[in-house]
């Protein structure tokens, strides 16, 4: 929703903004299946030009969001840290989201930080574009220096060659909108005609009409933003209803749980300015046979981290990983971990293996038999338990190369349907070289083979590989005009997408670690179909947007349904959006958000 420009009385110079304040209740497990208060986003923007001569153009577009919902009296429970009391250790701990931690249902009663309930820091936060633009006389170049936005790529919900920009996924998760949820970069980049240049025609003779170049350097490095929910009293982080969910830690063999175990996570990236370290980009585009096409390539850096076991810390005397109430804090080095963990019939994973959960297993804790001889520490009668918190790089340090190719054609000869309409294609296509992934099955430094979460406590050499992908996404755009619907005012715009992802060699990868629990592999091919539809009604003042996603492979569903009311003049926009998500548990982008659904309301002042 684009804001309005105010008139400063200044030549060349407009100032306009939005004030947004939304409150939304959630209806997932979070909210024990009813309408209760999940988040209450707020987004305060102002945008201006000034155009001091034909040449410059100077923009900038500032943004202070944030989150009121605890302030609001909101209330989430999500899951934490493995429960061992529970049958079989499966189930586990509730973590409060926001500050009432603490209960029954809490082992520490934190006092979670507030990392998103303001995202206000300036250069990083606010700043959505500060830059300036200088074109020439004659339409040769366009230059633009600042940090602001360029969006590649055509397909909706899922990104394929839209990867000049990381994500921002913590306010409003993976079906918020592309313009509101690419990270800025501080930048430059240089459009060229070549028409205008004079060096157009040899391109013109291998059918390529009204050929252009586009030139990216990208001297700072993002990621993409998203906040694990960590229940852990070491790192208490929150999400909120878009937090990803604390890792589900289940043994694939015996199907137990894996308890006395939890995470810190640290963030390992690049230099966040470097301009030997930059990203380097390029998109060539033309016109050919009847349609619009680009080439594109990309030298940058991965959005999404590996994860990487770094060292641990055996707390003895504290079943829950608390160090403050441990008697004794041991360091474990990464290889001493693994061989506690795995070694044949004495390890951690045999002895939890062969022994009884719920209250048999409450009744043997207590004794001193569950699970045996954990971590070399439980013994006697009333055996000091231990636990261990385990320290694991998110590391982003890795490049990431990809070419590819985008299409878009109106065809023309094809229109049907009461008004003759033709569809529009629309083809995109990538080729990443070396993509990193986690490894779904290891051998461990001990002789034996482990997979799913268990793979995660191994060596670097052996939890890390790399594949080739190649990902294909083919669609149509038609104006739909309805035959039993007379009076129809304007036609409905839909849009459907097939995405096909192949992963050379696909077999034991891990989709996005540290998701492991329930066999959330990387398959051979991956497909995803997309369907976008608006209407307009009323003579524009009723607007109706559905988006849907379908996971094929994992039977992940995700579907957005915003209503707009724009009957209160220029300045004032009321919104409905239902956000809804089904998928397995932790299988896939759309079981990680499984329990995501909110139903919004929100209004929006315009100036």
């Amino acid at each position: 929703m684009s804001a309005l420009a105010l008139d400063t009385g200044v030549d060349g110079l407009s100032v306009g903004g939005r004030i947004k304040q939304g409150v939304g209740f959630g209806y997932s497990d979070l909210t024990d299946g009813i309408l209760k208060i999940a988040q209450a986003n707020y987004i305060v923007e102002v945008d201006s030009s000034w155009k001091p001569s034909k040449n410059i153009a100077i923009t900038g577009n500032f943004w202070l969001r944030g989150d009121w919902y605890d302030s609001w009296g909101g209330d989430l429970v999500a899951g934490g840290i493995q429960n061992p009391y529970s049958q079989d250790a499966t189930s586990q701990y509730g973590y409060h989201l926001n500050r009432r931690g603490g209960g029954r249902d809490d082992p520490y009663g934190n006092m979670v930080d507030h990392q998103n309930r303001y995202l206000d820091d300036f250069e990083d936060e606010m700043i959505r574009e500060l830059a300036v633009k200088i074109t020439d006389d004659y339409n040769r170049f366009a230059f633009k220096i600042g940090k602001f936005v360029r969006g590649w790529g055509q397909s909706d919900g899922l990104r394929l060659m839209d990867v000049l920009h990381a994500q921002d996924l913590r306010m409003k998760g993976a079906l918020g909108d592309s313009d509101e949820i690419r990270i800025p970069n501080w930048m430059a980049a240089l459009d060229l005609n070549f028409d205008e240049l004079g060096i157009a025609r040899p391109f013109e003779w291998i059918g390529l009409e009204k050929p252009g170049l586009e030139l990216i350097f990208m001297p700072e490095t993002n990621h993409d933003q998203f906040v694990i929910n960590n229940p852990t009293p070491g790192d208490t982080t929150s999400g909120g209803l878009n937090g990803l969910p604390f890792p589900y830690l289940i043994d694939p063999v015996s199907g137990k749980g894996i308890p006395y175990f939890a995470a810190h996570l640290h963030d390992v990236t690049p230099r966040e300015f470097s301009v030997t370290d930059a990203t380097v980009a390029a998109r060539f585009k033309f016109q050919a046979l009847e349609g619009e096409g680009t080439l594109n390539a990309y030298y940058g850096w991965q959005e999404l981290p590996i994860v990487k076991l770094r060292d641990s810390t055996l707390y003895v005397g504290n079943a829950n990983n608390d160090a403050d109430k441990a008697l004794l804090k041991v360091p474990l080095s990464q290889q001493l971990l693994e061989t506690l963990v795995h070694a044949p019939g004495i390890g951690y994973l045999d002895a939890m293996r062969t022994t009884t959960g719920g209250l048999l297993g409450s009744l043997g804790q207590l004794l001193g038999n569950y699970p045996i001889n954990l971590y070399g520490c439980a013994t006697g009668i009333l055996p000091p338990m231990c636990s261990v918190t385990s320290n694991f790089d998110l590391d982003y340090k890795y490049r990431k190369k990809l070419i590819g190719a985008t299409f878009t054609r109106d065809m023309v000869e094809l229109g049907f349907g009461p008004k003759d309409v033709a569809p529009v294609f629309r083809v995109e296509a990538s080729y990443e070289f070396d993509k990193p992934f986690n490894r779904y099955r290891v051998k461990t430094n001990v002789g034996t083979d482990a997979y799913g979460t268990p793979a995660l406590i191994s060596s670097v050499d052996e939890s890390v590989t790399f594949r080739d992908q190649i990902s294909i996404m083919a669609g149509f755009d038609y104006f739909l005009w309805l035959p039993f619907w007379k009076n129809q005012e304007s036609s409905i715009f839909t849009s459907f997408q097939l995405f096909n992802i192949i992963t050379e060699d696909s077999k034991d990868l891990m989709f996005q670690s540290p998701y492991a629990a329930f066999g959330s592999k990387v398959h051979p091919v991956q497909t995803y179909a997309t369907f976008l539809w608006w209407k307009a009604l009323d003579d524009g003042r009723l607007y109706l947007e559905g988006l849907a996603a379908y996971d094929f492979q994992n039977e992940g569903f995700a579907y957005r349904q915003r209503v707009d009311f724009n009957y209160f003049g220029d300045h004032v926009r009321p919104r409905l959006e239902l956000i809804h998500y089904e998928g397995k548990t932790e299988q896939g982008l759309l079981g990680i958000y499984d329990a995501s659904d909110v139903v919004e309301f929100s209004l929006t002042m315009q100036f």
